[in-house]
């Protein structure tokens, strides 16, 4: 019996003494230490709570919003964005139940949008889009996203698959990435379709080589806007890669690129105008789309500019602008090449 008591008391008193060291200290607490101890005790929950009720607050002027937008207003998507965007967060942080989200998902689909809100949810957690990224949660939610018809599968479709294809929030599986790609293609996802496209063209990735099955891909992708088909078809088209080489053909694709905005196709373009290689020369247009390259840092581009410019090509002639893109060009190009040189460490 009295071993029994002083074992209690040991115990108690070992308790005590390690809840004093973590205090830092080695003495009890006073009564206003006690106080003060138990009021941010207090104000901790408080303050969660309160960030918790502000969550809510903007969440609800989201869906109030959307409602609005989807009334009368063009910008239905970016608010349906919005309410995922806070979704998302509120999933991250505990604030919502995930069967409350879902069933969101399911009020904007059942309204017949095409809107997956698990897809862009997905995507939010992969890319970490205003949230702390998450590739598991990422993954669950495009898996909860293929559980319904509509535009976004092919969306859930290609990023799970370059999940899987990477290891990233699952176990790296070669041929599940594969087959979601193809189904993602059999949705007409344009970037799966370009994928895969190259992947026939080059025997790559685990599928064998077939450069009729690569084209047909690759050429629905570059007409459902995927611009790195076009740049590939252009290129494979100008080398006789896989192809008989066609000058025509390559600069129809490098056009297509070109006009969605990338800047190498814009400078090819403009080199082609020029010369007359697979098309008309064409100086006004040529330095039309050098001029659009050149804004976009592309710094052969700024070169070609700047020739323009000195000799009078598709611009009259100005020997000021010439120095101006030679410059900038000359400028951009040093900081690149000294921003990819190796630093000295410093003794």
């Amino acid at each position: 019996m009295v071993m029994a008591m002083m074992k209690k008391v040991v115990s108690l008193c070992a308790a005590s003494s390690a809840f004093f060291f973590l205090c830092g200290c080695d003495r009890a607490p006073s009564s206003g230490e006690k106080r003060a101890a138990s009021s941010a005790e207090r104000e901790k929950p408080s303050a969660v709570r309160k960030e918790a009720e502000t969550w809510r607050e903007r969440l609800d002027a989201a869906v109030a919003g959307s409602v609005r937008e989807k009334e009368n207003g063009s910008e239905h998507v970016k608010a349906l964005n919005d309410v995922a965007a806070l979704y998302a967060e509120g999933l991250q942080n505990g604030w919502v139940h995930p069967l409350d989200v879902r069933a969101w998902c399911d009020s904007v689909a059942e309204a017949g949008s095409g809107y997956s809100g698990e897809t862009v949810i997905g995507a939010m957690f992969l890319y970490g889009t205003g949230i702390k990224r998450d590739a598991v949660a990422a993954r669950e939610w495009f898996e909860y996203g293929l559980a319904r018809p509509g535009t976004q599968r092919g969306n859930a479709l290609y990023m799970l698959g370059m999940m899987y294809f990477k290891g990233d929030g699952a176990d790296q599986d070669l041929n599940k990435a594969l087959g979601l790609w193809h189904k993602a293609a059999d949705e007409e996802h344009p970037a799966a379709m370009g994928l895969l496209g190259r992947a026939y063209m080059e025997g790559k990735m685990g599928v064998e080589k077939d450069a009729a099955s690569g084209l047909a891909l690759l050429e629905k992708a570059a007409n459902g806007g995927n611009t790195p088909s076009s740049v590939y078809l252009g290129n494979i088209y100008a080398k006789g890669q896989g192809v008989e080489r066609d000058m025509e053909r390559a600069m129809k694709w490098y056009e297509q690129a070109a006009s969605a905005g990338d800047a190498h196709s814009q400078y090819i373009v403009g080199l082609a105008c020029l010369e007359g290689s697979g098309v008309p020369v064409d100086e006004g247009k040529a330095f039309s789309w050098l001029r659009l390259a050149a804004g976009q840092d592309h710094v052969n581009a700024m070169l070609m500019l700047s020739v323009c410019y000195s000799t009078g090509k598709g611009t009259p002639q100005n020997a000021d602008m010439a120095e101006v893109w030679k410059k900038k060009a000359l400028q951009l190009n040093a900081e690149r090449e000294g921003s990819s040189a190796p630093q000295t460490q410093k003794r």
